[in-house]
Parts: C-alpha cells; sequence; structure tokens
C-alpha cells in the first residue's frame, strides 16, 4: 500500500461458486477477510479490519466509512494481506481471482453494497430497570455486517416488537457493528456487544466484548486459548448449536465454555440431538449453562412476523438490572430458562435446603447439605395447562400431568450423594412414545445438589 490511498476496494471472483447455505450442492465457497500493516498472526492478529466470509464480492475501505463488516480508519502504508479462507472446494480445484483497486481522492458516494457511518462510542448499558427480575431476551442474531441483509435498526425494531429487553448482536467474525450499538440502545431494550467465532469446525458465541476474538481455529487447543482470551476479557463464551443440522461442534472440547446453546432457531430443527448432548455432559459432571438463541438473520423489518423470528426460542436471565453486567453475571450464576417465545408458558424450578419452608434455592444455584437431609422441591408452572411437565435427573426422569395454568408440583427427596434436578415442559403427543424428543415450550437449568 503506497501512501496517502483515500480508498480501498476489493472485488473476487472464483469457479463454480455456490453459496454457503447450499450444503447439498457441489461447488466452492471461498470466504475474505482484510487485515492492515499491524499484522494477521493467529492470536494477535492486531491488523484485522474486516470479513465478511462469502457474503460479499466487493467491499472498500476508507478513513471514515466502510462496507458493513470492515473497520474504518487509515489506509496506512505498507504490506496489507487479503484473507481467503477455504470453506468448500471441490475435488477439480477452484480458480480465484482478487482485484484491489487504490483511490488517492475522497468519495462521496458508496458504490459497493450498503455503507455505515460508524458511530465514535463503544456500546454503553442504559438501564431502564434496575431491579431482579427475568428478562426475556435473544443471545444469538446477525445484521448486514456479516450475512444477514436487515441493518441493526431491523433487528432493534423486529426485537422491540417481539417485547424482547435485550439482544445479543453476534455477526460472525466481525466487530464492525459494535460501534453502532450504543445509537439503538434505550432503556426498553439492552444491546450486547458479542461475534460468533465462525470456525470450519464448529461454531461459538462470546459476548460483552469490544475487541475483536480469532476465529482461524483448528484443534482443541486453539479453542481452549479463545476462551481463556475470553474469559480475561470478561466475557462469557457459548458453543453454538452442536447438532447435525446446526454446524456441528468437532472439537472434542467441551470444558472450558461457559455455555452451551441446547435450543436454537424453532424446537423441530434437530435441537434434541443438543438437548440430548447437554444431558449427557451434565452427567459426567460438567456444568455449562444452557442457552436459547434464534440465530436470526434479521431481514429488513416490515412490522410482520413469520415463524422463525427474533427471540424464537427467547432466552429468561434472572438479574439485578437490564445491563450488560448484570445480564452476563445472570446467566453465568445458570439463572436462565428457556421458551418458545415471550408469550406462553414459564417453569421456576425451586428447592428449600434448610426446612424452614422458603424456597430459596433457584435455577443454576448449587446446595450443599449433609448427606441424609431431606431437600423440599418445587416447579411452578404460568400458562402451561394441557402441557406436562418433566423432571430429569442424572439417572432418572418422571413426568407430571399439569392440569391447569396456575400450577405447583411439589416433592422431597432425601439426599445420599450428588445430584442435580432440571425441569421441561412439552408439549403431549400420542403417536411419540419417547418423552426426550418431544416438542418443548420451556426448560430449565438445574438445581445442583452436593451431598457432604
Amino acid at each position: 500500500m503506497p501512501p496517502c490511498v483515500g480508498r480501498l476496494h476489493v472485488h473476487y471472483e472464483y469457479t463454480d461458486a455456490i453459496s454457503a447455505a447450499q450444503t447439498e450442492a457441489q461447488g466452492n465457497v471461498i470466504d475474505i477477510g482484510l487485515f492492515d500493516p499491524r499484522g494477521s498472526e493467529r492470536f494477535h492478529g492486531k491488523g484485522f479490519r474486516g470479513w465478511s466470509g462469502s457474503a460479499r464480492a466487493s467491499f472498500f475501505l476508507s478513513p471514515t466509512e466502510t462496507t458493513p463488516g470492515y473497520l474504518p480508519g487509515p489506509i496506512q502504508p505498507g504490506v496489507w494481506e487479503i484473507m481467503l479462507g477455504l470453506y468448500r472446494i471441490v475435488p477439480q480445484g477452484c480458480e480465484y481471482q482478487v482485484t484491489i483497486t487504490l483511490d488517492n481522492g475522497h468519495h462521496e458516494g458508496h458504490e459497493v453494497g450498503a455503507s455505515c457511518q460508524l458511530a465514535p462510542a463503544m456500546p454503553r448499558d442504559l438501564c431502564g430497570d434496575p431491579s431482579w427480575r427475568w428478562y426475556p431476551g435473544d443471545l444469538h442474531t446477525h445484521t448486514e455486517h456479516s450475512d444477514a441483509r436487515g441493518t441493526l435498526a431491523d433487528l432493534a425494531a423486529a426485537a422491540r416488537a417481539r417485547g424482547l429487553a435485550y439482544l445479543a448482536v453476534t455477526d460472525h467474525n466481525t466487530i464492525s457493528h459494535i460501534p453502532q450499538l450504543s445509537r439503538y440502545s434505550a432503556p426498553d431494550l439492552l444491546l450486547i456487544p458479542g461475534e460468533e467465532i465462525t470456525t470450519y469446525h464448529g461454531h461459538a458465541n462470546v459476548w460483552g466484548l469490544d475487541s475483536w476474538q480469532e476465529f482461524r481455529c483448528r484443534s482443541d487447543e486453539d479453542v481452549a486459548r479463545v476462551c481463556a482470551a475470553v474469559h480475561a476479557a470478561g466475557g462469557l463464551f457459548s458453543i453454538n448449536h452442536p447438532k447435525p443440522t446446526g454446524c456441528p461442534w468437532e472439537y472434542g472440547l467441551f470444558a472450558p465454555a461457559d455455555c452451551l446453546e441446547v435450543w436454537q432457531e424453532a424446537w423441530f430443527v434437530g435441537n434434541h440431538h443438543s438437548l440430548a448432548l447437554w444431558d449427557r455432559l451434565l452427567r459426567q459432571g460438567q456444568r455449562l449453562v444452557a442457552v436459547g438463541g434464534s440465530d436470526r438473520h434479521q431481514p429488513p423489518f416490515s412490522g410482520t412476523f413469520g415463524d422463525r423470528e427474533v427471540g424464537t426460542p427467547t432466552t429468561w436471565v434472572y438479574a439485578a438490572s437490564l445491563s450488560t453486567e448484570a445480564i452476563l453475571a445472570g446467566i453465568k450464576a445458570g439463572h436462565v430458562m428457556i421458551s418458545a417465545g415471550v408469550q406462553g408458558p414459564k417453569l421456576f424450578l425451586e428447592a428449600d435446603a434448610d426446612g424452614d419452608g422458603r424456597y430459596e434455592v433457584m435455577t443454576g444455584d448449587e446446595i450443599r447439605v449433609s448427606r441424609g437431609s431431606v431437600v423440599a422441591w418445587r416447579c411452578r408452572i404460568e400458562g402451561g395447562a394441557g402441557h406436562v411437565l418433566r423432571l430429569v435427573s442424572a439417572d432418572a426422569a418422571w413426568t407430571a400431568p399439569v392440569s391447569e395454568d396456575d400450577f405447583a408440583h411439589a416433592w422431597q427427596e432425601e439426599i445420599s450423594r450428588d445430584m442435580y434436578y432440571r425441569a421441561e415442559l412439552i408439549i403431549p403427543d400420542e403417536e411419540e412414545t419417547d418423552a426426550a424428543i418431544l416438542q418443548q415450550s420451556v426448560l430449565s437449568n438445574p438445581i445442583f445438589v452436593r451431598s457432604l
């Protein structure tokens, strides 16, 4: 890059190109991104300037404006690097061409797709309700900054119309959306900074950070290194859609993660596989918090809704306030339940560990009691008439019919070992005998018991 360049334009093309969504088609998919002279070394990529995957054939940068997915700023002289991601290459190979155009002048027009003027401020919390309660939200969404067509304004408008209180924006492998979040946050809707770390062996969300995180992972060791970096910066790491239909998690590593996305999109889209994996990890003693995410790739918002919208499912977090810090703290504590949407049934799993008649222990908490102690349990349900309550422990599962909307089921158990309970509300189906794969309306995280 010579000095005094005012605008950088990149166009690329390749043979036998298909969309990344065409999973059954034969063809090539090549992703693209950009680093400036500050460097592109893995885990030290200070020169990261953007990533658009295979969603765009062209992009531009200038000091003040860019194509969504890319970061504006100085166009420094020196060696810049185009990064190509070889996502799918057919056996006969692929020919590609990258055309780079440098412009010394200043242009007001933006001929390459939609452009964005980035706000200078990073997101800030606008706490509209500083009180302990359950906040409904969505932890997995996308905009035009990666592979959706809608803007942040479209996504925020849809979230407000759905009645969500918070929204994590997790565009693929980029942070160009984060400086804009404060523009669309308000006391009624918190936008949480995020990034979907989209590797070729599995996807993960990170929440609560404003810095770019490495996605060029090839091994369990790479994933552990990213997790450590996320935790050091105060964020959370969540494994996304670990199921055959959702870009499955091919790494063998789960332990460093904070959360597992057990419910992505509508329940029938293979989510029983994710739930079965989570149950297996729980039985092995791992405590990943179950979360949900719509993975909504927001289109321009028209004011009408279909069946796979933002907030499908809804992740409810019990938190001290509507702030990024409080929401993430609630998630980390496991104070989370997941429902099919903002409207509809809810369930609240509780326990009384000291026998005083107060159910002071909630979803995500751990009880420590002497062996032989009796713990009283209760599951309260709102709006669940006609459903079936399913209670799951490490070694058993049992059900109870829900007879009315305002319903409670209570039981006691003498503690002889470490254990846990979690709860589900399922829709009965006379033709399906396996309760583990029935349609879910809502599910909770466990309450854990440690016997002393």
